[in-house]
């Protein structure tokens, strides 16, 4: 099992990151891949507002991975 945490802060830098690299891949006219990164982005938008319903000391998201 692999476990990364992750503050909303971080959270929200990497939806930064991600929509900046949408918006490039649109403007080159590569909307498919571009599409794949807003996907991406509704994700991890989902896993932020989650965040937002704990007090500020607790806005920490543990993502796992887990292997059968």
């Amino acid at each position: 099992m692999t476990q990364i945490s992750l503050t909303s802060g971080e959270i929200l830098d990497i939806i930064a990151n991600l929509d900046a690299h949408a918006e490039n891949l649109e403007e080159a006219e590569n909307y498919t891949l571009s599409a794949y990164y807003l996907n991406i982005i509704q994700q991890f938008q989902s896993v932020y507002d989650k965040l937002q319903d704990f007090v500020p000391e607790n806005r920490v998201a543990n993502l796992v991975l887990s292997v059968n």
